[in-house]
């Protein structure tokens, strides 16, 4: 694999380096590879390990020339952890932390725009962390609403 031997480390999962670093080792790292034909950004995973207190961050990048995909992995904090954000290594990278903080709350720190998508005004808890109760959720917002009355009933 190439990309193992860009940055000399690594292992071969499923056809594709994957690769565990600490966070301050992130930005580095993808800056090496997209400086040596990794150039085409995938996207950016998020997993909560809510038994370990903490969320992974996945980035996945390709490379045309020697068609092949690297995962960049990290873990940080669940709880008030903040990472670097990478938009101007990768603009596409912007979307991907908004969602990302929309759906988990991490924060990525010089992205302006981590405005929602979909969840404006949102009170909850983010939707997609491991301990948001759904059921909860929708007994509390669902069964509060009343019936809407059929209006032929009376026909």
């Amino acid at each position: 694999m190439k990309a193992k031997e860009i940055i000399g480390r690594g292992e071969e999962v499923h056809g594709r380096l994957y690769v565990k670093v600490e966070k301050q080792e992130v930005r580095e790292l993808i800056k090496t590879l997209k400086e040596n034909k990794f150039q085409h950004f995938v996207m950016l995973s998020c997993i909560d390990w809510i038994d370990d207190g903490e969320f992974e961050l996945i980035y996945h990048l390709w490379s045309y020339e020697y068609r092949e995909h690297v995962m960049i992995s990290t873990r940080i904090k669940r709880e008030g952890e903040e990472m670097e954000s990478l938009h101007d290594l990768f603009p596409q990278i912007e979307t991907y932390e908004r969602e990302i903080k929309e759906m988990y709350g991490v924060n990525f720190i010089g992205n302006e725009r981590l405005t929602p998508f979909f969840l404006e005004g949102w009170p909850h808890m983010p939707p997609m962390r491991k301990d948001f109760d759904s059921k909860k959720f929708i007994k509390d917002v669902f069964e509060s609403i009343p019936p809407v009355e059929d209006e032929d009933e009376g026909i």
